[in-house]
């Protein structure tokens, strides 16, 4: 009964909140299944697309999430039903972890969301596996792995952590059958990712780092208090780390719940990290927790206090998803509420036009939903690509008159009025756009003395399947600049000089194109990228970033 509640609040609560812009980003996955996208595996798309052609708007893109969300909870109940002897512990100990609210076995549709359903299925055939080598254990075991796979890469830490937590399963035969298995099963993906050049790893291994700070340590480890559960959540920690492991299943359980918690600590060092990412890490925290709360009659009635008193917080919480409240910040209300009457007068301003968002594949998203029209994002170097790189919207719409919202205004912007305030907008008449040009910087030795002048040869590749030009008709002329980041932090661009215009390239044409740079004067490490962007707006993205030395001038060079 508790699991079809459960998936009953999730539905009213689908129902009434609006879409995220999160969800609608992978809405947009949705409108052309593919085996992968930029940032993530495609279960979360199949799962959307399939809803949604059962129920419109918001409920259906999160029907199946939801289902999943419940199925997730009843996995769990069945694991425990001979080690909790309590089953109402159980229940509101789901209930009074905020997490489980939303990203582990709740209603929104994220890749959060089947990851951690497959992994709790992989934890449940994994318990049966460790009694019986049966070949229907093998079967959803290897078919659990690839579906946890194709939810989200974080998969492939539940694996790690299960192997090390029992290192002579390598040495089973119906190991490396299930290894066989969910490898074929996964095979589609992994050519998707060869035939993109393993565009989603290099985004999440190599772009989201950033330099170290403190703040990112500080805001992981307080974002995990608060969505284990302010009150609970302390508890639900110190037992999972104390639990005293007696057999291989608890041992995987613990290695998991600790391997994501120390992992992600260690991401922390290197940028900011999602408090949902631990999403997985929630599943074995409870049923670690649980079985101690359950033997432990003084613990247990300290919990059923506390647990009690989070309700309240978690009812508040989900109320503030549906109704606006005057108190939260204004950030946050622009996220959660009245997006569809924004998105609606951007809509009738546009007056039939492509709508083109600067650096925001979120709102780009939401007026795709809101409005039935595609929008694009116009990626620079100030952010990241994302999705909209690998869709053909760029190419379609060069010269096209598009409504453009610039992230601040520059000359020539005017000013829409809206929901959220008054926000810049450019009539651009041919609108041009070149992040499908990529450009290659030289193997030489990338250093220089301070002030030096000199002439690099890069390569320009148009690695799609129509010629481009650069046309003089653009409302906003097309440069080649690059762009000087110093060690320090700050950068600076620069128009790169050429004695020729920018070449025209057809279909696959690689070409040489010799540009001339000056070297800044201070001696030091900085990182230089060319892109191709205009005088008016950021460059875009057209390759990675080399390191250049800099040394200091000699005393005679300078005189």
């Amino acid at each position: 009964m508790f699991v079809i509640f459960w998936f009953i609040l999730n539905l009213i609560q689908s129902f009434f909140t609006e879409i995220i812009d999160d969800e609608a980003y992978y809405w947009v996955y949705s409108q052309a299944l593919e085996w992968g996208y930029f940032d993530h595996p495609p279960m979360i798309a199949l799962l959307i697309r399939l809803g949604s052609s059962l129920v419109p708007g918001a409920l259906g893109v999160r029907l199946l999430p939801s289902l999943l969300g419940a199925a997730t909870i009843f996995l769990i109940f069945q694991m425990l039903k001979d080690s909790v002897r309590d089953q109402r512990l159980l229940m509101l100990a789901i209930f009074s972890i905020p997490l489980f609210h939303s990203h582990v076995a709740g209603f929104i549709a994220t890749p959060d969301l089947p990851l951690v359903f497959f992994a709790t299925l992989f934890f449940f055939f994994y318990k049966r596996y460790l009694s019986s080598e049966s070949p229907l254990n093998i079967v959803f075991l290897g078919l659990s792995i690839a579906l946890m796979l194709y939810s989200k890469y974080h998969g492939f830490l539940v694996i790690g952590f299960t192997i090390l937590s029992n290192p002579k399963i390598l040495l089973r035969r119906s190991f490396w059958l299930i290894v066989t298995l969910s490898t074929l099963l996964y095979l589609p993906h992994i050519l998707w990712q060869i035939k993109h050049d393993f565009v989603s790893f290099g985004y999440h291994l190599i772009d989201r780092n950033n330099p170290f700070q403190v703040k990112y340590i500080i805001e992981y480890i307080g974002n995990q208090w608060l969505l284990m559960g302010p009150l609970c959540g302390i508890i639900f920690f110190y037992l999972s780390t104390t639990h005293k492991t007696t057999n291989r299943f608890d041992a995987a359980l613990k290695f998991n719940f600790l391997g994501f918690f120390l992992f992600f600590l260690f991401s922390s060092l290197r940028g900011h990290v999602e408090p949902h990412w631990t999403a997985v890490a929630l599943v074995p925290l409870l049923m670690l927790s649980v079985q101690d709360i359950d033997k432990n009659v003084k613990l247990r009635k300290w919990f059923y206090v506390l647990g009690y008193a989070t309700i309240p917080l978690v009812i508040f919480a989900r109320l503030v998803l549906i109704v606006e409240f005057d108190i939260l910040p204004e950030k946050v209300r622009h996220r959660f509420y009245n997006k569809e009457a924004f998105f609606n007068e951007v809509q009738k301003e546009a007056n039939g036009r492509t709508v083109v968002f600067e650096n925001s594949f979120q709102k780009a998203s939401l007026y795709w939903f809101f409005t039935g029209e595609p929008a694009f994002s116009q990626n620079n170097i100030n952010y990241r690509k994302n999705h909209y790189d690998l869709i053909d919207m760029e190419a379609n719409l060069e010269g096209e008159n598009i409504l453009y919202f610039p992230g601040t205004a520059f000359p020539g912007c005017d000013t829409l009025g809206t929901v959220f305030g008054n926000v810049p907008i450019h009539n651009t008449e041919y609108f041009c756009h070149f992040n499908r040009v990529e450009i290659n910087l030289p193997q030489i030795n990338w250093e220089f003395k301070g002030g030096e002048k000199v002439q690099i040869d890069i390569e320009l590749i148009n690695p799609t399947s129509e010629a481009i030009y650069f046309s003089d008709l653009c409302t906003h002329k097309t440069e080649l600049i690059y762009t000087i980041y110093a060690e320090e932090g700050g950068k600076v661009s620069y128009i790169a000089k050429s004695p020729r215009p920018l070449p025209g390239l057809v279909s696959g044409e690689v070409t040489t194109f010799p540009v001339d740079i000056t070297i800044p004067d201070k001696a030091g490490k900085y990182q230089l990228m060319f892109s191709l962007g205009t005088k008016e707006l950021p460059p875009g993205i057209n390759g990675r970033a080399i390191t250049m030395i800099v040394h200091a001038r000699s005393k005679k060079s300078s005189m």
